[in-house]
């Protein structure tokens, strides 16, 4: 998979996350989606918002196992109201099984 990735919104806007690695995430607040290769394209199993995106890496594994994630990716957003506002959007656009708002 790539190094980045686009996701829509529902109101079409484009939203650029970076993969990251569940150990090494920054303390920073932010946006995160897992995702599963899915016929060659990323499929997001999970989406959230957390205060701290070393928190989403604790739920690597079990995104792993429950849904076949096999990458991390984030973005980040330190602005609450714009966190949370693009998370709505995403969510509403990929339906993921699973979603998380602000861990922490």
């Amino acid at each position: 998979m790539s190094d980045f990735i686009d996701l829509r919104g529902a109101s079409g806007a484009a939203y650029r996350f970076r993969r990251a690695d569940p150990a090494a995430l920054p303390a920073t607040a932010g946006n995160f989606v897992f995702v599963r290769e899915d016929e060659g394209a990323p499929e997001i199993v999970c989406c959230g918002t957390a205060l701290s995106l070393t928190l989403a890496g604790g739920l690597s594994r079990n995104m792993s196992e429950r849904y076949g994630a096999s990458e991390l990716y984030i973005r980040l957003n330190v602005a609450r109201a714009v966190r949370l506002g693009e998370h709505e959007d995403i969510l509403q656009h990929t339906k993921p099984p699973t979603s998380f708002e602000e861990l922490g």
